[in-house]
C-alpha cells in the first residue's frame, strides 16, 4: 500500500492549514484519480496541524500526484507532497481503516524529469468533453495558450466514450517541439486558473504519449 503525505509550509507555525484549503488540496489530489482515503490531522480541539494523508485506489497514481503537486503554491502556502515513511515517528501516519506501517521514501521531485510532453490536469470535466462544441473550444483555447511558450506539435485530449472506460480522460496532453518550450509552458501554467479550476501539471513520457498510453 502506498500512502501519500502532504504538508503545508507556512511563514508561521501558528498558521495551520484552513479547512477550505484542505478541501482544495483534496480536490487537486482527486484530479489524478479517486481516493481510497483522506485524513486531515487535527489536535484535540479539532484544529488542523497543517498536514494530512491520502491514499489512492490505484497506487500507481501516487508518483504522478507527487510530481504534479509538490511545491505548488496554494494561496500564501506551499504544498510539500511526498510518500509517508514507515520510520516516521513524529506524526501518526495511519489512515482510517488502513494497514499499520506505511512503506515509502521521499520522492519530492517537482514536476518530474522534463520531456517535450506536458500533461495538464484539473482543467476539464467529463461533461465538457462530451459536448462537441465545448470540446472544440477547449482544444482551441489550450492550443492558443500553449503556443505562447513554444511550438505545439500535437495535442491530445481523451474523451469519454459511452460507458466504456477511456484512459486519460480529464487530462490534457501537449507535445512541444522542444523540452525547453515545454519547461516554459510548465512554469507558466502551473497553478493558473482554467474555468475556475487550478491547473496542475507534470511532464509525460514521450513514448507513452506516442503510443497513446494515457
Amino acid at each position: 500500500m502506498m500512502t501519500l503525505q502532504f504538508r503545508v509550509h507556512t511563514s508561521s507555525l501558528t498558521r495551520p492549514i484552513r479547512p477550505e484549503q484542505a478541501e482544495r488540496v483534496k480536490e487537486l489530489l482527486c484530479s489524478f484519480g479517486p481516493l481510497k482515503a483522506f485524513s486531515l490531522n487535527v489536535d484535540s480541539q479539532g484544529n488542523s496541524k497543517g498536514y494530512a494523508f491520502a491514499e489512492y485506489l490505484d497506487p500507481t497514481l501516487t508518483d504522478q500526484a507527487i510530481a504534479g503537486l509538490n511545491g505548488m503554491q496554494l494561496g500564501d502556502k506551499q504544498l510539500v507532497v511526498q510518500l509517508a515513511c514507515a520510520n516516521q515517528t513524529r506524526h501518526n501516519t495511519h489512515l482510517p481503516n488502513s494497514a499499520s506501517a506505511i512503506a515509502g521514501i521521499d520522492l519530492s521531485q517537482g514536476a518530474g524529469r522534463a520531456t517535450e510532453i506536458l500533461c495538464l490536469m484539473n482543467m476539464v470535466t467529463e461533461d465538457e468533453l462530451r459536448s462537441d462544441e465545448d470540446y472544440e473550444e477547449i482544444l482551441e483555447d489550450v492550443r492558443e495558450e500553449c503556443s505562447k511558450y513554444g511550438i505545439v506539435r500535437s495535442l491530445e485530449i481523451p474523451r469519454p466514450y459511452d460507458e466504456h472506460p477511456v484512459p486519460g480522460v480529464g487530462k490534457v496532453f501537449v507535445e512541444f517541439a522542444s523540452t525547453s518550450d515545454c519547461q516554459r509552458a510548465q512554469a507558466a501554467l502551473t497553478g493558473r486558473k482554467f474555468a475556475n479550476r487550478t491547473v496542475v501539471t507534470s511532464y509525460y513520457d514521450v513514448d507513452k504519449y506516442h503510443n497513446r498510453q494515457f
